[in-house]
């Protein structure tokens, strides 16, 4: 059985000022289907304890999910960090960008400039 972290990001969970119903969810979803988490760990918007809590999960179980970070704002470094852990280049991911045009595009609306950095992905992410 696979050991797999749930990495929730961002000060908002991390001071309580929202409750991290995600975490709570995908952990009940995983079980219902034959899957427990190992872990869960929450980190603020600060890049070097994000770094080092993604670093520290990846060599030591087999699947981590990261909740957060992935927004076109500043504080949203999930990506960034990702590819800084696995020592690879940000790269736009063509296909990516098409799908969050699509998804504007479906409801009217043009695409902010802001939001091409969540077509930004890691050189071998899947």
């Amino acid at each position: 059985m696979p050991k797999i972290a749930m990495l929730s990001t961002g000060e908002e969970v991390l001071y309580g000022d929202i409750v991290d119903t995600n975490a709570a969810w995908l952990s009940r979803v995983f079980y219902e289907h034959g899957f427990s988490m190992y872990k869960r760990s929450t980190v603020g918007d600060q890049r070097a304890s994000l770094l080092q809590e993604l670093v520290m999960l990846s060599l030591n179980l087999d699947v981590v999910i990261v909740n957060g970070g992935l927004g076109p704002t500043s504080d949203d470094l999930s990506a960034e960090v990702a590819a800084e852990a696995a020592d690879e280049p940000l790269v736009l991911n063509q296909g990516w960008l098409d799908n969050l045009k699509s998804f504007y595009a479906k409801r009217g609306k043009l695409m902010p400039e802001s939001n091409i950095k969540q077509a930004m992905l890691p050189a071998n992410a899947r």
